[in-house]
């Protein structure tokens, strides 16, 4: 091969590497929001590999969730701001992760029935379990968020849904997904088992850029919680779906704002 060849292969290999860095980015924004990014068309392994973006896109969503709290905080009192900035952070989501939760906790009324539990999470409707929980999720989170001091809100909101993105892919790592046909988490069957390992390493550098106590403290707090969740599933159903994966983000962004709210 002549150097040209070669140095030209190598220029291929870099540009195909940044594509498929820009592509997961953009699958993994368009996964937990509702911003157009325009179309994209990806194979499985570039699908895969954009859960391990996840805390990146909620780190970068709590920014901006952060900055309109700050600017909001001029104008009204904590509680109100606290609502907009939740009911904006549903909005931008498209509520998925709350319709994720409301159909894991109809779910959980099913008891030790597998089949009618798996039955009840493909269905689309929304029973009084889910209604509540939607209900208390949104009610805990707003009310977490006021509670929180004015000078610690910023800091509350970004580490909360960077560490809700993270618990999303750390409680699917090796867990056996219950969809194998279809569905929207099926290409975490195709995961890359270093996805947990730059999620991880990406929390784990954000958290710790932010140099507050409180946010590690609520790292610990996401990560027994996760753990926590993943048992749970295991010893439920024997594994994860769309939707659970969903539920724990929610759970892991309410306990980080109480734990913000509680320090």
């Amino acid at each position: 091969m002549s150097d040209q060849s070669w140095q030209a292969n190598i220029a291929r290999s870099r540009e195909n590497g940044r594509w498929d860095v820009a592509a997961q980015l953009r699958l993994a924004a368009s996964f937990l929001t509702i911003i157009p990014l325009g179309s994209l068309q990806a194979d499985n392994a570039v699908v895969a590999a954009s859960f391990r973006w996840f805390p990146l896109v909620g780190f970068l969503l709590g920014a901006a969730l952060a900055i309109e709290d700050r600017i909001l905080l001029l104008v009204f009192p904590p509680i109100l701001s606290a609502a907009i900035v939740i009911l904006s952070l549903t909005a931008v989501t498209g509520a998925v992760h709350l319709d994720a939760l409301a159909d894991t906790a109809d779910a959980l009324g099913a008891g030790r029935d597998r089949s009618r539990a798996l039955a009840i999470l493909r269905d689309s409707r929304i029973g009084s379990f889910g209604a509540a929980a939607i209900v208390l999720s949104l009610g805990l989170k707003i009310i977490a968020l006021g509670a929180v001091p004015a000078s610690h809100r910023f800091v509350a909101l970004f580490t909360a849904a960077g560490l809700a993105r993270w618990a999303m892919v750390a409680v699917a790592g090796g867990l056996e997904y219950l969809r194998g046909q279809g569905g929207a988490g099926a290409s975490l069957l195709q995961r890359d088992a270093r996805s947990i390992v730059v999620a991880s390493i990406t929390a784990a550098v954000a958290v710790a850029a932010t140099m507050s106590p409180r946010a590690i403290e609520s790292a610990l707090v996401a990560i027994l919680a996760t753990a926590g969740a993943r048992w749970f599933y295991r010893r439920w159903l024997g594994g994860v779906t769309g939707d659970l994966i969903g539920a724990c983000g929610e759970i892991v962004e309410i306990a980080v704002l109480a734990t913000f709210a509680a320090s």
